[in-house]
């Protein structure tokens, strides 16, 4: 057995008359090199830039913008028109009431209240002027509406007031008596035409006063009606007599005719808006009979 000898190199054991080490393939006849020490080199701080964090800011803010646009873009149209519509068609209509709602199973009917139960009839308002009378010309100041008529009259009231002032309070310049001024014949001539083109106009000179007239009514509107939900098996219909204030709340409820779960509809109506009735463009307490129809099975 031959003698072993250590590499120079990596110190493992190999043949005594090797010349190169069968490990690290090292020629035993060379020195090995020193070790070399690795000097790290020395760190330089980048320089410093206050403005690089609002840039970088800015720029992803910016880019932001643009891509929620492009996206806006995309989703919307590229044409103005297009994104208009769309928004139109998105946006409520300002003439749409906002209290409205559509009840799921019900009809409600307005009847109007007959004085069977000591209640006075709700009058319809006079839309139209009276019939003319016999002889009497379309031009006439009766066939105007009450309205109307009594603010003719009063109109040419107050003209015969001020002629009349006018007339005695005219002084001749040609006399130094200071007697009342009498009007020649020229205006006598002239005074009869305007009162005939007066009296297209005026009402007749017999009447000083306006005739009596109608009070004008209009019964009161359902606005809005909040229905519950309430399950029947057979379509039934219940009555209520309201009384609505001239604010268009509902102040009394008179059951004529109940239905099953009554608390709940008496709870509902009582939420209901009327537009209220008025007499003579006045607001007023009325009242006013409604049915309430509930389906079967809906």
């Amino acid at each position: 057995m031959s003698n072993r000898k250590p590499c120079i190199r990596c110190e493992r054991s190999i043949d005594e008359h090797a010349r190169i080490c069968p490990f690290c393939n090292w020629d035993q006849t060379q020195p090995v090199p020193p070790e070399e020490t690795s000097v790290a080199p020395v760190y330089v701080p980048p320089p410093q830039n206050p403005w690089r964090g609002r840039l970088l800011a800015g720029g992803a803010f910016a880019a932001l913008v643009i891509i929620a646009f492009v996206v806006g873009m995309l989703i919307h149209g590229f044409e103005p028109s297009e994104v208009k519509a769309a928004q139109t068609k998105n946006a409520p209509t300002s003439s749409a009431p906002l209290l409205t709602t559509k009840p799921l199973r019900s009809n409600v009917t307005l009847v109007p209240v007959t004085g069977s139960d000591g209640i006075a009839p709700i009058e319809q308002p006079i839309t139209t002027a009276p019939a003319q009378a016999p002889g009497q010309q379309p031009n006439d100041a009766t066939a105007l509406p009450a309205d109307q008529y009594a603010a003719a009259a009063a109109r040419a009231k107050a003209m015969r007031e001020a002629a009349e002032k006018q007339k005695s309070a005219m002084i001749d310049p040609r006399t130094l008596t200071g007697s009342a001024y009498q009007p020649t014949q020229r205006a006598e001539a002239a005074k009869p035409r305007v009162a005939a083109n007066e009296s297209d106009t005026a009402p007749p000179q017999m009447l000083e006063g306006p005739p009596p007239s109608t009070p004008a009514r209009t019964s009161a509107y359902l606005e809005y009606k909040p229905l519950p939900h309430i399950a029947v098996d057979h379509d039934i219909t219940a009555r209520l007599n309201l009384t609505v204030d001239p604010d268009g709340h509902v102040t009394d409820i008179d059951v004529s005719e109940p239905v099953p779960d009554m608390p709940r509809l008496i709870s509902s109506v009582q939420n209901w808006r009327f537009k209220p009735a008025t007499e003579n463009g006045v607001p007023v307490t009325a009242r006013v009979s409604v049915d309430i129809t509930f389906r079967a099975n809906e």
